[in-house]
C-alpha cells in the first residue's frame, strides 16, 4: 500500500509539472524575460519577431543564433546564461550609443543608436547589426569558437593564386576550368570551392549557388554577415536581385576583402578578371553567405 501510495504521489507530481503553463524556473524562462529576450534579440537585428513574451520558433532561431555567435550553447533556450549576456552584449551598444546601460533595447536606445548611425555617415534604422557593432568597437561574434578553418585557409590560398587573370573582350578565360565565355562568377566561385575539395557542384547562375546553399542548410542571411569568416562564399545584392559573387578573403571590422571572379579591374575598370576588393559589411550590399 505504501509503495502505490508514493507512486500515485509521483505521478501527480509529474501531471502537474506538466501542465500547460507550468514549469520549472531553473529550465523555463517567464513571459516577462522572454519579452525582454525578444526585444534585445530584434534590436541586435536577430530578428525574433513579435514581442509577445512567447518562445515560438521564430525565437527559438534568433535564440539560437546569437547564442552560436556567442559561443553559448546552442539549444535555442532562454536561461539566465543567454539573457545575461543578451543584456551585457546590449549595454555594450547603449554605452557606445551615449544612454544608460540597462540591457533593454527600449525606444530611447534606438533612438541613441539611429543618432550614432547618423554621425557616422551608416544606414539609419536603430539596430544594432554587424555593421553598427563594428563601428561602436563591439565584438558581435566572439571569435573562440568560429577561428578559420583549415577548409577556408584552402579555399582564400586557392582564390589568391588566381588574383590578375583577365577575361578576353569576349568574357572568355583561356585556359581555365571556370572559363564559359559568359557571365563568369558563380563559376569562378563554385570551381574555388571543388578545387578545395568541397563537394558543390558547378553552377553558372549566382541565384542557383543561393538555392544550392539554402537547400543543403548552408545559408547566412544579411542578418548574419557578421559571422563571415575567410573561405566562404558572400553573394551581392538583395532577395530579387542576386547578382554577383566571391570568395571571402578576410574581414576587417566594418570591411569585407572579397575575391571574385568577372569583376572590374580596380586599375582598369574596363577589364575584367580575378581581383581582391573592399566593400561594407553591409546589407545594403550584400544579400548572404554561403558557409561551410
Amino acid at each position: 500500500m505504501r509503495r502505490t501510495s508514493a507512486l500515485v504521489t509521483l505521478a501527480l507530481l509529474a501531471a502537474i509539472l506538466f501542465l500547460p503553463g507550468v514549469a520549472s524556473a531553473a529550465t523555463t524562462a517567464s513571459a516577462a524575460d522572454i519579452k525582454l529576450a525578444q526585444t534585445d534579440l530584434n534590436g541586435l537585428a536577430y530578428n525574433a519577431g513579435e514581442v509577445d513574451g512567447l518562445a515560438g520558433p521564430q525565437t527559438r532561431a534568433a535564440t539560437s543564433a546569437f547564442q552560436s555567435d556567442q559561443c553559448l550553447t546552442v539549444d535555442g533556450l532562454i536561461g539566465d546564461e543567454t539573457l545575461g549576456r543578451l543584456r551585457t552584449v546590449v549595454g555594450r551598444v547603449q554605452t557606445a550609443a551615449g544612454v544608460p546601460a540597462d540591457g533593454d533595447y527600449a525606444p530611447a536606445t534606438r533612438d541613441a543608436v539611429k543618432a550614432f548611425q547618423t554621425a557616422h555617415g551608416l544606414e539609419v534604422d536603430g539596430i544594432a547589426g554587424p555593421v553598427t557593432m563594428a563601428a561602436m568597437g563591439i565584438e558581435r561574434v566572439v571569435p573562440d569558437c568560429h577561428s578559420p578553418s583549415g577548409t577556408g585557409a584552402a579555399v582564400v590560398q586557392i582564390a589568391k593564386n588566381e588574383i590578375g587573370t583577365v577575361a578576353n573582350a569576349n568574357r572568355c578565360v583561356p585556359g581555365k576550368e571556370y572559363s564559359i565565355c559568359n557571365e563568369w562568377c558563380a563559376s569562378f566561385a563554385t570551381w574555388v570551392w571543388r578545387t578545395a575539395g568541397i563537394d558543390i557542384p558547378k553552377m553558372t547562375y549566382v541565384p542557383s549557388v543561393y538555392d544550392w546553399a539554402t537547400a543543403h542548410d548552408k545559408w547566412y542571411g544579411t542578418s548574419r554577415l557578421g559571422l563571415a569568416q575567410p573561405g566562404y562564399l558572400i553573394i551581392f545584392g538583395s532577395a530579387n536581385n542576386r547578382y554577383h559573387i566571391g570568395v571571402v578573403d578576410h574581414v576587417s571590422g566594418s570591411t569585407v576583402y572579397v575575391i571574385s571572379g568577372n569583376t572590374t579591374n580596380p586599375g582598369n575598370p574596363g577589364q575584367y578578371g580575378v581581383f581582391d576588393k573592399s566593400y561594407p559589411l553591409s546589407g545594403s550590399v550584400f544579400y548572404g553567405l554561403v558557409h561551410f
